[in-house]
């Protein structure tokens, strides 16, 4: 007999045997239906496809955004400077509120207060006599010498160009310390005893021939708004320590299009309408700081009224400009003047924070807007050195019109009660837009071209 497994084997193995001619018996002649078997069938086997392709670039400028910005870097050159800037100064007028009753020397530039001591008492405090005292001045607080940055970014247009540009100034502080007021009193005290170093003096004659002076500071005060003669004026006197700064800054951008050059073959003289968009930004800080205080019959001035007076204002003004470039260009140098001016507005904001003799501190404060002009002048003078590359030096002139400066909205008063009540100073914001801020310097830098 034969077992079932063997069986089974020889079954399979006649089938796969059979399986060719039953392949072939497909394309016989017909005839009568033959029984067919099929062979177990395997799971098909997988296969792993492989597709080779070529580099693929991260940058393809047969696709528009590529195209387009490739297209622009190549008609495109950048503009970095350092820019040398002066704001001028203060001028040299009086610190406080104006006052009568001084008189002018016999020589320009001499007079009652400025540079000659007169004897003051000090209203604030009951008629405190405070000796030879001078009113400070704003001399000394000079804004020039201010650097900063301008970068520019240009690009060629079918129809003209469009120039972007942003520049920034660092912050310029300027000081005046008037040092230690009394030192000279309290040295000539310890051989002179009837010298009071709490006084100030006009006169301390050290040697023969020399009589340097070393007088108190007084800031003058309006009462209730009304301008005062000197000796009945209520004044912040100072006979320890006064100082006074002031710090400016301005930082701005342009959006300038500017038509064709119409120069033929590139050269010789052209002119081109500039119009665009403007923003600046002028931010300033005025600061007076002092003390006064009784002598402790030893070394030293010991401080009892400490005085912190601080404006500060921002100008935002923006809008749109108008103007053009007037440019002589060859091929190693090109000679060219843009003036512009932008007609918009100031958006300005004034603060004073006011803590005179100890008094505590009140802030007062004031935003508005204005309307506003700024105008200015580039000469520029520029080296080519190479297609891609030049130098130049240049020459800036920059006018705002309606400002408003911190040393201008202290509002320098003090009020007196009914019925002979004590004054006590009322120092305040009120708010003053000058003429113009002039900035002006000279900037040298780089081009860089695709």
């Amino acid at each position: 007999m034969i077992r079932p497994n063997l069986r089974r084997f020889l079954s399979a193995a006649l089938a796969l045997l059979a399986a060719p001619g039953l392949a072939l018996a497909q394309y016989a002649p017909a005839g009568p239906p033959q029984s067919t078997m099929y062979a177990p069938q395997c799971p098909p086997t997988p296969q792993l496809q492989h597709q080779i392709t070529g580099d693929y670039s991260l940058w393809d400028e047969s696709r528009p955004i590529e195209r387009f910005f490739s297209e622009t870097v190549q008609q495109s050159w950048l503009r970095l400077e350092f820019m040398y800037m002066d704001f001028g100064d203060l001028g040299s007028g009086f610190v406080g509120a104006p006052v009568t009753g001084l008189n002018n020397g016999p020589l320009p530039g001499v007079s009652d207060g400025r540079n000659v001591p007169v004897d003051y008492n000090d209203n604030l405090t009951g008629g405190t006599p405070a000796g030879a005292t001078l009113i400070p001045t704003f001399d000394g607080l000079d804004l020039d010498g201010v650097q900063g940055i301008r970068g520019t970014w240009g690009v060629a247009l079918q129809e003209g160009e469009l120039e972007l540009s942003f520049f920034g100034t660092g912050q310029k502080t300027a000081v005046r310390d008037f040092g230690d007021l009394a030192a000279p009193r309290i040295g000539r005290a310890q051989f002179d005893p009837t010298i009071d170093p709490e006084l100030g003096l006009s006169q301390v004659p050290l040697l023969p021939g020399r009589m340097p002076f070393a007088p108190n500071y007084a800031v003058p005060l309006t009462t209730n708004g009304v301008v005062q003669d000197f000796a009945g004026a209520n004044a912040l006197v100072f006979n320890d320590t006064l100082s006074m700064s002031m710090s400016s800054q301005v930082w701005g951008a342009e959006m300038a299009f500017l038509t064709s050059r119409n120069a033929p073959g590139g050269a010789g003289p052209s002119w081109q309408w500039l119009g665009g968009f403007r923003y600046l930004n002028l931010d300033e800080r005025f600061n007076l700081s002092g003390s006064y205080g009784d002598y402790d019959n030893v070394s030293a001035i010991v401080p009892n009224r400490f005085t912190s007076i601080t404006s500060s204002t921002v100008n935002n003004i923006y809008g749109p400009e108008f103007g053009g470039r007037l440019a002589l260009t060859s091929k190693y140098m090109t000679l060219s003047a843009t003036p512009r001016v932008m007609f918009g507005l100031n958006d300005y904001q004034s603060t004073v924070n006011s803590s005179p003799n100890s008094i505590p501190a009140v802030l007062t404060q004031n935003d508005s807007i204005d309307f506003s002009t700024a105008t200015q002048l580039n000469l520029l003078a520029e080296f080519n050195l190479s297609p891609h590359f030049s130098v130049f030096g240049g020459y800036d002139v920059l006018c705002i019109t309606s400002v408003t400066r911190p040393q201008d909205n202290i509002a320098w008063d003090s009020t007196t009660a009914a019925l002979g009540g004590v004054a006590a100073p009322n120092i305040h914001e009120r708010t003053i837009l000058d003429d113009f801020f002039l900035a002006q310097g000279f900037s040298f830098g780089a081009t860089f071209r695709y």
